[in-house]
């Protein structure tokens, strides 16, 4: 009897091992595709404008944040935001896959720790043509910081306003939708300031032949109430780094239809609000996350056509 318990035993364990089998394999199969390198081959840039959506991954309880590095047709790089600045880690990795010593525009959507958190380093690490950011002065430490290293490294400081525009390489054309010049602070800034400044935030519109990216930082409704009245006709482009990561904060009905985005790509650490992201689904948009998706670039060679790649495969269906 002792011998026919020892087999029934061995027997269901090799019939439970054989039911899990197949989704294991499956799901090791899934979690080990990674773009990582395909995304940051360089070798695939010339002629084309190239977007490259950062994972990051905070170290620190401050929020992860937003950075993308652009490459012009011509080769130039233009990077928009830093992240945190401990995800200093995450941009130099990426810069150094790239083969890139040198870093033709540094943009700050917003003063926010999330998106120029790493800028001190990355102006003491890198060779800057200039940096650019609004006119907004936001008086904490990581701010005081990155204008320190600006001025020790004695790297040009360029203020943009709305109706500016200048060229990334040769063929890009960039203009500035927002803010207007002129600031004006209200008694006891920047206490209680966070929705203050993110709706100054800098929106930029990218154009390479028929080809259009669209920035605009962390924008509230309010303020994209205000660039809407600004420019309701100038906002349609095809690519969309979506408003502050993808919140309930932004993304309103009217700023969505005007963009009227092909591809959207939300930066942060999770999914900021679902309801927000199926707005954009069921509007047309292939939208992006880059806590699920990893990294993401988009590419085009000015036809108004993209290559878009993920770094990672999704592995479930919640979100189709």
């Amino acid at each position: 009897m002792g011998l026919i318990r020892k087999n029934r035993v061995w027997l269901l364990i090799l019939i439970f091992s054989a039911i899990l089998a197949a989704p294991l394999a499956a799901w090791a199969d899934a979690v080990q595709v990674d773009r990582y390198d395909q995304i940051f081959d360089s070798a695939q840039d010339p002629g084309n404008l190239v977007a490259r959506f950062l994972k990051l991954t905070s170290r620190s309880d401050d929020k992860s944040g937003d950075s993308t590095i652009l490459t012009s047709p011509d080769g130039q790089i233009m990077i928009i935001d830093g992240g945190n600045p401990t995800c200093f880690v995450d941009v130099d990795r990426a810069l150094k896959a790239l083969g890139i010593t040198r870093i033709d525009y540094l943009v700050a959507s917003h003063p926010h720790v999330d998106h120029i958190g790493s800028f001190a380093q990355l102006i003491r690490s890198y060779e800057i043509g200039a940096v650019y950011t609004s006119e907004l002065v936001y008086p904490t430490s990581h701010y005081n910081n990155y204008m320190a290293a600006i001025e020790e490294t004695g790297t040009p400081h360029i203020i943009l306003a709305e109706g500016d525009s200048f060229s990334f390489g040769d063929q890009v054309l960039v203009e500035v939708l927002y803010p207007p010049a002129g600031i004006e602070y209200y008694d006891g800034y920047p206490t209680g300031s966070t929705q203050f400044i993110n709706n100054l935030s800098l929106v930029l519109k990218l154009t390479y032949g028929q080809s259009t990216y669209l920035f605009g930082g962390d924008l509230y409704t309010d303020g994209e109430r205000k660039v809407l009245d600004l420019h309701a006709d100038r906002l349609q482009a095809d690519i969309f780094k979506i408003g502050h990561h993808g919140d309930k904060t932004s993304s309103s009905r009217g700023f969505r239809q005007a963009i009227n985005a092909k591809v959207g790509v939300m930066m942060h650490d999770a999914i900021a609000d679902l309801n927000v992201y199926q707005k954009y689904r069921r509007e047309g948009t292939m939208v992006y996350i880059t806590s699920i998706d990893g990294s993401v670039l988009v590419s085009t060679e000015g036809d108004g056509e993209y290559t878009v790649i993920s770094q990672y495969d999704r592995t479930t269906t919640f979100l189709d």
